[in-house]
């Protein structure tokens, strides 16, 4: 995924960045230690949350931590936490996301990044594998990703003006994803909120990309816009936003629920902003 859904640091409690810190530093080993040390280059903010999420949803994942050093802070020991069933399958999901990625960059038109693609896909394909090995929610989460690929490449052939309709494969596999670990009691609304998430993942990296798409003659929904483009993303993400908000009220989480908070309600927001603060502020309309 892209690493929109961050926390807003500036409300976090030092309790808090540090709780969230040692999520992000234990995904990053987990994804070394099972799949090599170039799956790390895959560590998003997007699957730390998922790891943090899944653990909170979870009473019966009780996370460790441990001090330790590692690559990028070899010479002080950083808290991080242990492996569990939470980083372990966000990790999967992180090396099958991977792999249907650069498959799809082989078929995309810019050179550098079919070349790009194409030196990376043995070690992709080879870390789906593992991942698949495990088999259960692994063989889910790669049938969901298969069918998002499929799907979004058919919307983007036919130049889908509606935002909506090209958000939908990202909505569906996040949907899937998260509803890995719903149960009786929550499984509409946590289908629902993984729904509106992987919407605002899509439509925050599509106005990200906006003049470069535009200036390449990729496809976005929002190019079809014209001037209200940036406006009308910025309304359909706000929107987004705050429906999530509503979402997580219904939710009871166990654990790291003022993190959570923070990332639905500040965060995404503040991601939101800041993608149209770097393009000058304009807001077209």
């Amino acid at each position: 995924m892209f690493g929109y859904i961050k926390p807003y640091r500036p409300e976090l409690k030092i309790r808090e960045a540090e709780e969230y810190r040692s999520i992000y530093c234990g995904l990053c080993r987990e994804l070394g230690r099972s799949y090599g040390i170039f799956a790390r280059m895959t560590l998003s903010y997007d699957f730390a949350f998922m790891a943090m999420f899944f653990m909170s949803l979870d009473d019966n994942i009780c996370p460790s931590f441990e001090h330790c050093r590692c690559i990028a802070h070899p010479f002080k020991k950083q808290c991080r936490c242990c492996e569990n069933e939470a980083v372990s399958l966000a990790a999967k999901a992180a090396m099958i996301l991977t792999y249907y990625k650069f498959r799809d960059d082989l078929a995309d038109r810019g050179f550098f990044k079919k070349i790009g693609a194409a030196l990376l896909m043995p070690f992709a394909a080879s870390a789906r594998k593992k991942a698949l090995s495990f088999g259960g929610a692994a063989i889910k989460i790669d049938e969901a990703a298969k069918n998002m690929m499929e799907r979004q490449k058919e919307i983007e052939g036919r130049s889908s003006a509606l935002a909506d309709e090209a958000a939908e494969p990202t909505a569906k596999f996040l949907e899937e994803l998260i509803g890995l670990r719903a149960d009786e009691g929550n499984e509409r609304i946590l289908r629902r909120f993984g729904y509106l998430l992987g919407r605002y993942i899509y439509l925050c990296d599509a106005l990200d990309d906006l003049e470069d798409d535009r200036r390449k003659q990729n496809y976005n929904p929002f190019i079809f816009g014209g001037e209200d483009s940036v406006q009308n993303a910025k309304s359909a993400l706000f929107m987004t936003t705050a429906e999530l908000s509503d979402d997580l009220e219904l939710l009871a989480l166990d654990r790291y629920k003022e993190i959570v908070e923070n990332i639905i309600r500040l965060g995404l927001r503040s991601e939101v902003e800041r993608i149209i603060n770097k393009k000058g502020g304009k807001e077209n309309g």
